[in-house]
């Protein structure tokens, strides 16, 4: 879901037809989000949200602006791969982090996928950094003895 809305997010923001800032967009689909949680909410809960949960509400929506502000702004200085390998490694260490907090058992599924999420991330380092080595090129010289 994420992947479609920031390739739809990008493709809004390019089109010379539509004219919406990453800003409306942020706030369109903000807005179009909780026109869904709500009711979702009311089903789930069978009853209102309580006034009490209205503050945690709007620090998750402040938060939730923040984080997508700050991956637009990221999107702009680094290429959409390294943002992707960067939320994955961001992923996997808020899992990781929650499992040494509470303290959860860890299944060699875990492992095995936390290990592809390392080499992964390692191996594209590695890619990135030869591919920013500039290529020493050597001179060819032609002798012009032969022209007529």
């Amino acid at each position: 879901a994420v992947v479609s809305t920031q390739s739809t997010g990008k493709k809004l923001l390019s089109d010379d037809i539509t004219t919406v800032s990453a800003n409306e967009l942020q706030f369109y689909t903000s807005l179009s989000a909780t026109c869904i949680q709500i009711p979702l909410w009311i089903l789930t809960e069978m009853s209102l949200p309580k006034w009490a949960d209205f503050p945690l509400l709007l620090i998750d929506g402040i938060s939730f602006h923040l984080q997508s502000v700050t991956a637009y702004c990221l999107m702009n200085l680094i290429s959409p791969v390294t943002h992707s390998v960067a939320n994955t490694v961001k992923r996997g260490l808020l899992i990781w982090l929650s499992v040494m907090a509470f303290g959860n058992q860890v299944s060699i599924l875990s492992w095995v996928g936390t290990s592809l999420v390392i080499a992964g991330v390692f191996l594209y380092n590695e890619a990135k950094k030869q591919s920013a080595v500039p290529v020493q090129r050597t001179a060819v010289y032609v002798s012009t003895d032969y022209i007529v």
